[in-house]
């Protein structure tokens, strides 16, 4: 264990169906270009356990970054795009949109009103920071790509760890007391990250219980079936910043977690504070079918910032801007107020 160290888009594409963001097909999809593609230095793991897809009317394209004529023989495009809940067909309430692949009903009405508690303060660390897919890495910024080198890396500087650090010192500039682990937990199996960062988490736990946010944070992967690869942007103080996406679990797949309704109602508040300090952060939140280690506490969140195709500076440009909504959210947990 490690402690911290402490858009808007132009025109769009053609035609908005040929979008079709990874989802249970856009995965498979992946798996096999990974397995066929990847160079001799690539870090060789299957398709993610987490990626998600989007609606179509959601998506704000832009003109791919880079035309095909300008592509090197091999190389294929990466475009830039935003995902808007408020204008994109998304079903939301009170300002917060979501993805409902789960089919689970949802009152988006009333979760506002259920933000549950995080639990009494104690001396220690508040939030711990871990990542089930360490290896998940970003992009050089590139308006092309090459399908033969991996979008993961062992290198901490390169992947979602390096983001992890950026989080975990904003919020101790903060005051809150954070833990980053930094174990790779998608080593040496990547289909089982999710009962390794587990086990890491409930040791975290029991050492320090005084953990009462969890913070599982991913890169989200955009590659539609002709190639196209995508990054989620907007510009947030002047700075090209990656959208973030909450994905909340659910019991559908068998696990028990009877209590992920509390976890989906402190995941739409901390939406909205991000929402309300930078309009457009937020891709909606996604509901999914599994359960992500999410049974652990209520506020365990999992958050994809960014996607393959963003660079690193996007993504903690991003980072920032969670972590200050995160001391936020603890901050009205602890208000004398708060229920």
């Amino acid at each position: 264990m490690r402690s911290s160290r402490s858009g808007r888009l132009s025109p769009p594409i053609s035609t908005l169906s040929q979008v079709l963001l990874l989802n249970t097909v856009g995965g498979f999809l992946l798996a096999l270009l990974l397995f066929f593609m990847l160079s001799a230095k690539a870090v060789v793991v299957p398709t993610p356990l987490v990626t998600v897809s989007v609606q179509s009317p959601g998506l704000r394209p832009s003109t791919s970054d880079a035309t095909e004529t300008d592509l090197p023989e091999g190389m294929l495009p990466v475009s830039s795009l935003s995902i808007q809940g408020s204008s994109g067909g998304f079903d939301g309430a009170n300002g917060v949109y979501y993805q409902n692949p789960s089919q689970i009903p949802i009152d988006p009405d009333s979760l506002p009103g259920q933000i549950p508690s995080l639990g009494p303060r104690h001396s220690g660390p508040q939030v711990l920071i871990l990542h089930t897919h360490t290896s998940e890495a970003y992009s050089d910024g590139s308006a092309y790509y090459d399908p033969a080198v991996s979008t993961y890396d062992q290198d901490d500087r390169r992947n979602v760890v390096s983001v992890g650090d950026t989080v975990a010192a904003a919020l101790e500039r903060r005051g809150i007391e954070t833990l980053h682990i930094t174990a790779h937990c998608d080593t040496p199996s990547f289909n089982q990250a999710y009962a390794k960062s587990r086990a890491v988490a409930e040791e975290a736990l029991d050492e320090h219980p005084s953990i009462r946010v969890i913070l599982d944070l991913h890169r989200d992967s955009m590659i539609s079936p002709q190639g196209v690869k995508y990054r989620t942007l907007i510009e947030a103080d002047g700075l090209p910043t990656a959208q973030l996406m909450l994905v909340v679990g659910t019991s559908q797949s068998g696990l028990s977690h009877p209590g992920w309704k509390n976890n989906l109602a402190l995941a739409a508040r901390l939406y909205q504070l991000l929402e309300e300090e930078t309009p457009g952060l937020m891709r909606p939140i996604y509901l999914s079918s599994n359960r992500y280690n999410q049974h652990l506490l209520p506020g365990a969140f999992l958050v994809e910032i960014g996607t393959c195709a963003n660079t690193l500076a996007e993504a903690d440009a991003a980072a920032e801007l969670l972590a200050q909504a995160v001391a936020r959210l603890i901050e009205e947990a602890d208000s004398p107020t708060a229920k």
